[in-house]
């Protein structure tokens, strides 16, 4: 038998550190245990697991494509590292079976039994629960800075970064207001307020002051 093997770390620092090398280790050893014979490895780096929009994932799709009925296996450390949410997980799921392939975690007792198939749809639940989790905690992380009256984002116009990124800080200060643009887009905001004007009118406004000068490109 045939297999290909799929790994993914969705950070800079896991791409800089060993776990995409850790990952393809296991699998390999997974293989020659299965004696299953590899057939290719595909590596997504820095690459998130919320869709199937995954370079190398795609390019893994394709490759059992194109050799339908030559690959019998897609190898993974876990489940997580297939897909973050149900509906991926079970959609490409069909595609595999459609091309003949088996889906292996090498952590994990999926497969073929009624049992290993509840425990595989258990896992992908518990893959989006996990995900989900840490979308909510990042929602709530970004409100929670908002109402204490600084802006968590990239600075809006008329305001100046604290540097905290480029100092490897987390965020905890305010914007202060740029001195060059600031002045510009509060006169705006005035000129607005009078309701004499439209959005357009303001943005026209803007340029004619000069504020196109002052953006970095």
């Amino acid at each position: 038998m045939r297999g290909i093997i799929y790994t993914r770390v969705s950070s800079d620092e896991q791409v800089k550190g060993s776990s995409l090398e850790s990952q393809e280790e296991h699998c390999r050893a997974y293989c020659q245990k299965k004696g299953l014979e590899v057939a290719a490895v595909f590596r997504d780096e820095g690459e998130s697991a919320k869709t199937t929009n995954r370079t190398e994932f795609l390019r893994a799709l394709e490759f059992l494509r194109k050799n339908k009925g030559k690959v019998e296996a897609f190898v993974v450390l876990r489940l997580d590292r297939f897909a973050r949410n149900t509906e991926d997980h079970f959609s490409v799921r069909k595609i595999l079976t459609d091309y003949g392939v088996t889906l292996h975690s090498v952590t994990e007792p999926i497969g073929s039994n009624p049992a290993e198939k509840f425990i595989e749809v258990v896992l992908a639940g518990a893959a989006q629960f996990d995900n989900d989790i840490r979308k909510l905690r990042c929602t709530d992380g970004l409100i929670r800075k908002v109402d204490q009256g600084y802006w968590p984002w990239k600075p809006a116009v008329g305001y100046v970064s604290s540097g905290s990124k480029r100092r490897g800080e987390r965020k905890n200060t305010p914007d202060t207001i740029d001195p060059d643009t600031g002045p510009l887009v509060r006169r705006a905001f005035k000129e607005y307020l009078t309701g004499l004007y439209t959005q357009k009118a303001i943005a026209k406004m803007l340029d004619d002051w000069g504020l196109g000068r002052y953006r970095k490109t």
